[in-house]
């Protein structure tokens, strides 16, 4: 496959992504105290402003002993 399969649009009913670029979260590991700041939501306007597809925000982390 080519790499420029990438950066064709990608259509699946309702969705309509400019292209196939999917970025996933990486920010809520440094976020004080595990909340978004104005500096995360920055961080994510820069990753849309250059034209990524797809960007799934803040994940949920699930701790592996009960709190």
């Amino acid at each position: 496959m080519s790499l420029d399969a990438l950066f064709k649009p990608f259509e699946f009913k309702s969705l309509k992504l400019p292209n196939r670029v999917v970025m996933a979260p990486m920010t809520r590991s440094f976020s004080p105290g595990g909340v978004p700041t104005a500096e995360v939501a920055a961080y994510y306007r820069r990753r849309a402003e250059g034209q990524v597809g797809l960007i799934i925000t803040e994940g949920t982390g699930v701790p592996a002993t009960p709190l």
